[in-house]
């Protein structure tokens, strides 16, 4: 085909039935397809030129016509048997089988199955086989297809109309493509790099092997080739097979028929149109993106680290991420004419935020400033510059909130908050830390309270708050707080003492617990940072679509205002146009020779509609400015909408990342001791629980999965078990 763009012109399957059962000659035929050539419905068309031209009676066109149909199908039929073939769901035999039986509920006059129910009903062939086969040839199961077959057979007993058998099941042949006939009868080599159906004699002793993606046909001779063959013939066969697409070009057949080097060698006489499958877009980050991958125990109770390091400082102009963009499937047709499904490619887009911009070509992420790359939950990225705080955040500076880094060279005191990417300080007395990335703190955490979307470091965690979606990594202790973490909870050098810690990946310690305190309670596999992120994350998203309701309900209110308004415009238009019209009208009597029979009473009138002008131009000034009110407030709260939308939007696309990070990073319900464990301690795992009743040692705690034989079958359950360390 050329390139596959233009379709084809085709003889319709009535007009070759006509013409083999010799109703038509082929100048008459000849005749009727320049009639029709521009027809909508050429096979319409085609009917109603045979029998205005009293070419064929009415009663052999509708049986041209049945046949036609009973013929398309059963082509059909055998297609549907070559893909069973070609896919490994049967063999042969099978097929010749199926075909067979169909065949003779045919000329038994019975109602004829298709070929694809017969062998799900024998156990040969699945029901999603069936189904994923016919979806490849693009039909719809419904009983009318079979009925058609029987109509067909029943009224058309008349020897006009051929058997339907495999010789005689002709598809609707295509033109030779223009590419084609520009290719030369050489050797192919496809038959040894694809894999070929099994081989049949056609006419002339030739060889037809077909490939078994039915992109590819060959031509082989035999030791009974006939040298005399027409090149017609072959073209016969090969449109009685079904294959009417990529038929080379006459000569190219001719050249074969003449050559002598098609007798251990292939020729390939028709070749599909492959399809390009369409390729996602990809993004390459040029820094470390999964900012969250540090830490994590393995079954061994050990902390896997994994430190990212340090984030690089980029300079602006970096390329932070070049994209590639998707490739766009393109259409294929095989050998027999049916399209080749191909998958679409799906688009990547490149989010950015500050810090950022887009390169020309649309394609890769620039740093527009110096600092630090950032790849955010929600997948946009960011260069977040650094702000210093050279001593303590206290009364003097004042809470601090920066678009960037924080670097705090003092303490941040009771009360005060500081709020920013990844931020770091000496010391965390009494304050508040938000974080979108990591929280680093020199010394020591006390009465603080701390959200980061990164890892948290300490020295020391003292009567606070932690909640984080990576790891929290502590030197000496938590003593009196609360830990909720994503990650793993760790105290490699030091002792957890009456707190609460949930970690979804495990708790690793020297000791927990001291005679003097209260027992700790710890959480493993459970991930309480996802489960609170995903509810606000829920109810924000609702809040946002509240508010894009009420907004829209403003404005469809204030446009239904200015509909109102623009009625009363044109009202006060057409009592100014009226006054204006009989203030040209008095203007003419007034000017008229002789003067007006009561100039006088014009005169008063003239001037009160002078009044009444300027009156209705001061209402219509007034109703256009509040007209221009209208549309500026309208135009501002589809802006505000717009930016509810991207919000929107950027939620939901953090929401699904974070479902996915979620699912990607399992819990690991496990407790490593290297030290003493307290007895009190509890253990809560996702579906058990454990108290250590008396103090244990260098000891592994973990949640395991147990199956048991019953007399029911077998049953699971979970149950804590303390191993060595």
């Amino acid at each position: 085909m050329a390139g596959g763009s233009k379709k084809k012109s085709k003889i319709p399957l009535i007009g070759l039935l006509a013409l083999k059962n010799q109703l038509v000659t082929k100048s008459e035929l000849e005749a009727g397809l320049n009639q029709v050539r521009d027809a909508k419905d050429q096979d319409e068309a085609l009917k109603a030129y045979f029998l205005s031209q009293e070419l064929i009676s009415n009663k052999n066109v509708q049986r041209l016509t049945l046949a036609a149909k009973a013929i398309t199908i059963r082509q059909k039929e055998y297609t549907f048997g070559a893909i069973a073939l070609a896919k490994g769901f049967i063999n042969k035999s099978v097929l010749d089988l199926a075909l067979e039986d169909q065949q003779s509920d045919i000329k038994e006059k019975r109602k004829p199955r298709l070929i694809g129910d017969m062998m799900v009903e024998a156990g040969l062939l699945t029901e999603r086989q069936r189904d994923y086969i016919l979806k490849l040839q693009n039909r719809v199961r419904k009983n009318a297809i079979a009925a058609t077959v029987v109509k067909t057979e029943e009224q058309a007993p008349d020897p006009l109309i051929p058997e339907v058998s495999k010789a005689d099941s002709k598809p609707e042949p295509e033109s030779v493509s223009e590419s084609a006939a520009e290719d030369k009868p050489t050797p192919a080599n496809g038959p040894q790099e694809v894999t070929l159906l099994e081989p049949e004699i056609i006419s002339g002793g030739i060889q037809l092997q077909i490939s078994s993606d039915f992109m590819s046909a060959f031509l082989t001779k035999t030791a009974q080739f006939d040298e005399n063959i027409l090149v017609s013939d072959i073209k016969e066969d090969l449109l009685d097979r079904g294959i009417v697409s990529g038929i080379v070009a006459e000569e190219m057949i001719e050249g074969f028929i003449q050559s002598s080097g098609f007798k251990t060698q292939s020729f390939r006489v028709a070749k599909g149109i492959r399809p390009i499958q369409g390729q996602d877009a990809k993004v390459e980050f040029f820094f470390n993106t999964d900012y969250l991958k540090a830490g994590g125990m393995d079954d061994n109770g050990y902390i896997d680290f994994k430190q990212r390091g340090e984030i690089p400082l980029v300079d602006k102009g970096t390329v932070l991420a070049e994209k590639t963009p998707r490739v766009e499937a393109r259409w294929g047709q095989n050998i027999y004419g049916d399209e080749v499904m191909t998958e679409k490619g799906e688009d990547e887009p490149l989010r950015f935020g500050h810090g950022v911009v887009l390169s020309e070509d649309g394609l890769k992420l620039l740093a527009d400033v110096r600092g630090y790359p950032k790849y955010s939950l929600g997948g946009v990225v960011f260069v977040h510059e650094e702000y210093t705080a050279g001593g303590d955040v206290d009364y003097e500076t004042g809470h601090i909130e920066f678009d960037g880094n924080v670097n705090v060279k003092g303490c941040i005191k009771s009360g005060f908050k500081v709020r920013g990417n990844d931020v770091s300080t000496i010391e965390l007395d009494g304050g508040i830390v938000e974080a979108e990335g990591d929280v680093k703190v020199d010394g020591g955490i006390n009465e603080g309270s701390v959200y980061a979307r990164g890892n948290v470091y300490a020295r020391f965690i003292h009567n606070s708050e932690i909640t984080c979606m990576g790891d929290v990594y502590v030197e000496k202790e938590i003593v009196d707080s609360t830990i909720e973490t994503s990650g793993t909870c760790s105290i490699a050098n030091g002792k957890l003492i009456s707190s609460t810690v949930t970690a979804k990946m495990g708790l690793m310690a020297r000791n927990i617990g001291t005679e003097m305190g209260r027992p700790s309670v710890i959480k493993v596999g459970h991930d309480a940072f996802t489960e609170r992120e995903l509810k606000k994350n829920k109810t924000e998203v609702a809040k946002i679509k509240e508010e894009i309701l009420s907004q829209e309900s403003k404005k469809e209110k204030l446009k239904e205002q200015n509909i109102l308004l623009q009625k009363e415009i044109t009202e006060l238009a057409h009592v100014q146009d009226r006054a204006q019209l009989e203030q040209r009208e008095i203007d003419t009597q007034l000017k008229q020779p002789g003067g007006a029979a009561d100039e006088d009473a014009l005169k008063r009138r003239l001037t009160e509609l002078d009044s009444d002008v300027d009156e209705t131009e001061r209402k219509l000034d007034h109703c256009f400015e509040k007209s221009e009110a209208f549309e500026s407030a309208m135009k501002k709260i589809s802006r505000v909408i717009e930016k509810l939308q991207e919000q929107k939007e950027a939620l939901v696309a953090e929401r699904n990342n974070l479902s996915k990070w979620a699912k990607d990073n399992p819990g690991k319900a496990m407790v490593a001791v290297e030290g003493a464990i307290l007895a009190g301690t509890q253990v809560i795992g996702k579906h058990s629980e454990y108290t250590v009743e008396k103090e244990i040692r260098h000891a592994r705690i973990s949640e395991m999965l147990y199956k048991t034989d019953t007399q029911d079958g077998e049953r699971t359950s979970y149950q804590i078990k303390v191993g060595n360390y």
